[in-house]
């Protein structure tokens, strides 16, 4: 676990344990103002941190979906 310092929406600051993926989404919510339409629409795909922007590994793409089971 990673010790992150995050803002809250009243403008307080805090130190919560998150694990890697989770402080890049809060990383990335914080570049963008918070709002996780723009996160969505982020443009900067230079950005290291791109594909993990949504707090998820894109390594693990489809992974434990019900919808990739072989139906019989």
């Amino acid at each position: 676990m990673i010790k992150h310092t995050i803002r809250s929406k009243d403008g307080k600051t805090k130190a919560v344990p998150l694990t890697s993926l989770k402080a890049i989404r809060y990383h990335c919510l914080e570049c963008v103002c918070g709002s996780a339409n723009e996160v969505e629409h982020c443009t900067g795909k230079l950005c290291s941190l791109y594909p993990y922007r949504f707090g998820k590994s894109p390594r693990h793409k489809g992974k434990g979906n019900v919808k990739n089971l072989n139906k019989k």
